[in-house]
């Protein structure tokens, strides 16, 4: 049984943290707390859960056996994943190479039951979307996650197997057998080695609430990506338990440290969003913006995962670069960290990559489009 120290909370950390202890080692879970951890990625009301990765077969599996889990734990912890389903919805037609597209050709020939929208079918079946909208997909297998309270729940039944908690920062002299970093946007920061390798972004959350909650409750208002691949607006229908719209922008984002003064919603940001819902959602254009939030990615060089082990410091595992589309693998990654910590192959696409030169973004719903 080995003594592994794993560095951080959030939902890579805390699912590496519950595998490992699963499988039998002694492990301690370093965080400085309090969880969620309120600058976390991981803490908010909200997270897409999607199978449409463009063409990318092996994220869309991936994402299937996401799924499954997150139904199982619906089951055994809590209903805390909406299936809602999610639509892709875009201004000009879908053609081959559109994420769209590519999306409804994999998800499709996978079996699932995508649909195909033309723009009298999301008028009629969405009737709170604006018009412009011509062609786009249906998922029913989808929806969004309660994040803030799914880190609360996991690391609650952590402490119930045996996971040590502790408070505090991580540090490079840290001892343990084995030791994970699961930093996130705090890992270029803390390991120096790395800064290279993973820049921390900011990226805007917007909570409204809506006069009437009605044309954008789950039913007729499904998990949204609103031509996503250029723009990078998402969003999700009422939340059931807060009365909250959650509007968000997954693109470029602004280069941060975690804790800087200037992780905080700009004036230009709240502008944008308003004119992205005064054209899209009419009945929202006068909504009240009740919150807002900057979330932080900790971007790899290419948009995939980085799980695997350090080869010039052989008791070192980092779990980093979710890049903005991590948590929908939650119930996955404790797996994916675990397998690497035990010596065991991962994917390719989660390599240690040190040294690679920034290439094509990988990851096919953000949008690098500054705006």
């Amino acid at each position: 049984m080995e003594d592994i120290l794993v560095a951080g909370a959030g939902i890579f950390g805390v699912t590496a943290a519950l595998e490992l202890r699963r499988r039998g080692h002694r492990v301690r879970l370093l965080d400085p707390g309090p969880l969620p951890h309120p600058l976390a990625a991981s803490t908010d009301i909200s997270k897409v859960v999607r199978l449409e990765y463009g063409a990318d077969e092996e994220y869309t599996a991936l994402a299937e056996r996401a799924i499954d889990g997150w139904r199982r734990w619906n089951r055994d912890l809590a209903p805390l994943y909406h299936e809602t389903g999610v639509a892709f919805l875009r201004r000009s037609p879908m053609r081959p190479g559109t994420l769209e597209h590519d999306s409804y050709d994999v998800v499709s020939r996978r079996g699932h039951p995508i649909e195909l929208l033309d723009a009298r079918e999301i008028r009629r079946r969405f009737p709170a979307w604006g018009d412009g909208w011509t062609s786009g997909t249906f998922n029913p297998v989808g929806g969004f996650v309660e994040s803030g309270n799914v880190v609360s729940r996991l690391v609650a039944l952590a402490r119930q197997e045996g996971v040590e908690p502790i408070e505090g920062r991580f540090t490079p002299d840290a001892k343990a057998d084995q030791i994970v970093c699961a930093l996130g946007a705090w890992t270029p920061h803390v390991l120096p080695h790395l800064a290279g390798e993973f820049r921390s972004t900011g990226h805007p959350v917007f909570h409204l609430k809506p006069r009437d909650p009605a044309p954008f409750r789950a039913g007729v208002f499904p998990v949204f990506c609103a031509d996503i691949s250029s723009t990078g607006w998402y969003g999700f229908p009422v939340h059931p338990d807060v009365g909250l719209i959650k509007i968000a922008r997954h693109g470029p984002g602004r280069q941060m440290h975690p804790e800087s003064p200037q992780r905080t919603v700009t004036t230009e940001e709240i502008t944008a969003m308003r004119a992205f819902v005064r054209d899209t959602f009419p009945q929202l254009a006068d909504a009240e913006l009740v919150s807002t939030r900057v979330c932080l990615y900790c971007d790899s060089p290419d948009g995939h995962f980085w799980i695997a082990r350090d080869p010039e410091r052989p008791n070192l595992v980092v779990a980093a670069g979710d890049s903005g589309h991590g948590f929908k693998f939650a119930p996955v990654l404790g797996e994916l960290v675990a397998d690497v910590v035990e010596g065991r192959n991962n994917s390719p696409k989660f390599r240690w990559r040190a040294g690679v030169s920034r290439g094509p973004w990988q990851e096919a719903t953000r949008s690098e489009q500054e705006h």
